[in-house]
Formats: C-alpha cells, structure tokens, sequence
C-alpha cells in the first residue's frame, strides 16, 4: 500500500487569521481535492488559583453569536514559542502572569479541516498584572471551581484542559 502524497495547494481566501486552500493528494494512483483551513500553531491555558479555583473567560464569539465560556488561548506568533505564546495570551487576557506552566497536550484542533496544532498548559503560581485586551475582544473573567466548569463548558480545548487538571489533582 502507498502512501498518500500532497501534489498541490492553491489559496482560495484569506481572512485576517485564516486562510482557505484547495489541496490535491495522490493515493494509489487516484487524485483528490480537499479544503484545508490553514491557522499554524495555537495556545490554550488553564490559569489555577491558589484555592483550587481556575479562571475562565466568558468571550463573545461571533461565529456562534453567543457568549463562551472559555480557557484563554491565542494564536503563536511569528518568532515565538507556544510557551511563550501562553504566557502572553494568559496575561492579556486574564490580567494574569504564572511562574509555572505545564504542558498537558499538543493535538490537532480539527483535523478533518484545518492545519491547527494546539498546545494546552496549565498555569499556577498566579500573579495579578492587570488585563490588556484586543480592541476586538469582548471578555469577562469567571472564577470557578473545576467542576462547576465542566458542567458548564461547552468548548472542547476548556473540557479537554479541565479533565487534564482534575486527573492531574487526583494524583
């Protein structure tokens, strides 16, 4: 059995984060198309307080037009490490900064569709610095207990953090 082989992309659109392409793949001598949405790399970040309480985002989404209770997370810039990517995310968005991250995944966000590899953290020793959000972002912060929050998350990067979390407590 081949392997199957990428011969082509061509862009279909851009957006201000995304891109849209047509590949073609080769397999056992028949050719493909399939769309691919090209993101790169991102970052998620359960910030856990000294009590055991985490701190979660409630952030206005527009491509579900609700509100979402998330985890902080952001694109990897260029030149930078998801470490460092975490750090930031976690610090704009929550008004945060840790003294210690642990990596807990790295995994296709959507892999049907789209390139994004995402690397989940959790974030302790948590100190206040104080918020600076995008001109786009519309969040307020939730201070919850872990499990409380996986009664109410809905987003799979957040579930995926808070079950890594609660196993990681339990030893």
């Amino acid at each position: 059995m081949s392997e199957p082989r990428l011969s082509s992309s061509e862009e279909l659109c851009s957006g201000a984060r995304v891109r849209l392409e047509r590949v073609r793949f080769s397999y056992n001598g028949r050719e493909f198309d399939a769309d691919r949405v090209t993101f790169g790399l991102s970052v998620a970040v359960l910030p856990v307080l000294e009590d055991g309480r985490v701190i979660l985002e409630r952030q206005w989404r527009p491509a579900t037009g609700s509100w979402v209770l998330e985890a902080p997370a952001g694109r990897v810039e260029r030149g930078e490490t998801p470490e460092e990517a975490a750090m930031r995310e976690l610090e704009e968005e929550t008004g945060y900064r840790a003294s210690r991250l642990t990596k807990v995944y790295e995994a296709y966000v959507s892999p049907g569709y789209s390139d994004e590899v995402q690397h989940g953290y959790i974030a302790e020793g948590l100190t206040r610095v104080g918020q600076r959000l995008e001109p786009d972002e519309v969040i307020s912060l939730a201070f919850m207990r872990p499990e409380e929050a996986l009664g109410q998350a809905r987003d799979l990067k957040t579930i995926a953090l808070l079950e890594a979390y609660v196993n990681l407590r339990r030893g």
